[in-house]
């Protein structure tokens, strides 16, 4: 069995010329900004930030750690209450976890107006192809096209032809393979970026979407950054043996801002609220980042983390939106409205 990889290492793509890691202030190679959009920008409804908030569905299909049972009967009550807080998401799903679990996964999703994208066919690329090359930088063109185009299919063909306009990698690791096969699906958005100022201040990516330049290629597609550090590892699953660099980031950034260093839901709801208000006053984006197999994680100090967490976070938004504050979009709303105005 391949060993299992930490989300932050020095690792790099090992086919193509460009491309790699951005987690954790690693900078990929060959990759540049291209035409992002302003600061300030006026939103629907009057807005001037825009605050997505985007689930990982993988299970345990990559290397997280919970119970799927118990992830599995929280999408219910997590559609549910995003349905009634008018609040839409973009749930990206694992093309084979969607095959297995059958239609009404995705459409408890898609009725409760969210968007559903993919997150690729499997995860780790090496159970496909046996070794240890698990990113899909590690692979060249056919790998990739297979894992996005595989991908795309599986969900679609439970939604419907054409549902899916959006892509993003496990680990966030990718080539120019990856972002050709993107451009040949004619997908609309990928969002790989993490947004690394808190481990490296000025990395240069910043939170606004964009076009990526990889070498002296632009692509056609929005790239949409996501916070890398002050997602789930606030809460319960950040190891400072094999995570520290995460940690570190979470608890500079508590410290800065005078918020309590405490690893519970309820600490991180603290975290995700100053994350929020901050975007809304520097007029920007924030692309949240939650994986719901973390969310089955138990302990003494906490009870439900769907109840302690994720519906609080939900409700701020659904108060932003309401004062329109913030535009909360999905990423393919976002993708439209950035085609629309650059």
């Amino acid at each position: 069995m391949a060993e299992q990889r930490g989300l932050v290492e020095e690792v790099k793509h090992r086919a193509g010329k460009y491309g790699g890691f951005t987690f954790g202030g690693q900078q990929p190679d060959g990759v540049s900004v291209h035409h992002p959009l302003c600061r300030g920008t006026v939103f629907p409804g009057g807005a001037k930030a825009a605050v997505l908030l985007t689930f990982d569905v993988e299970g345990t299909y990559g290397n997280a750690e919970g119970d799927v049972k118990k992830e599995l009967s929280n999408f219910p009550k997590i559609c549910s209450f995003l349905a009634r807080s008018g609040i839409p998401a973009t749930f990206n799903v694992i093309g084979q976890m969607a095959e297995e679990l059958g239609p009404d996964f995705l459409h408890s999703m898609i009725d409760a107006g969210c968007e559903v994208a993919s997150h690729g066919y499997v995860h780790d690329l090496n159970k496909l192809y046996g070794g240890d090359r698990v990113y899909a930088g590690h692979y060249g063109l056919d790998e990739n096209t297979a894992l996005v185009m595989e991908g795309v299919a599986a969900l679609d063909k439970i939604i419907r032809p054409g549902g899916v306009r959006g892509i993003r990698f496990p680990y966030g690791h990718f080539n120019e393979y990856s972002y050709n096969a993107v451009e040949r699906s004619g997908l609309s958005w990928t969002s790989n970026v993490g947004i690394d100022d808190f481990v490296v201040p000025g990395q240069g990516y910043g939170p606004q979407p964009f076009q990526m330049k990889l070498g002296e290629k632009i692509y056609p597609i929005v790239e949409i950054p996501l916070d890398s550090q002050t997602f789930d590892w606030p809460i319960w699953i950040a190891d400072e043996n094999t995570n520290g660099v995460f940690v570190d980031a979470v608890k500079r950034y508590c410290d800065d801002r005078g918020i309590p260093f405490v690893r519970t839901p309820k600490g991180a709801v603290a975290v995700w609220k100053t994350r929020i208000a901050e975007a809304v006053a520097n007029n920007s984006v924030l692309t949240l980042l939650c994986h719901p197999i973390y969310l089955t994680i138990r302990n003494a100090a906490w009870g439900d983390p769907v109840e302690e967490f994720l519906f609080p976070v939900i409700e701020i938004l659904a108060d932003l939106s309401r004062q329109n504050s913030a535009w909360v979009c999905t990423c393919s709303q976002m993708a439209e409205f950035y085609r629309e105005l650059c």
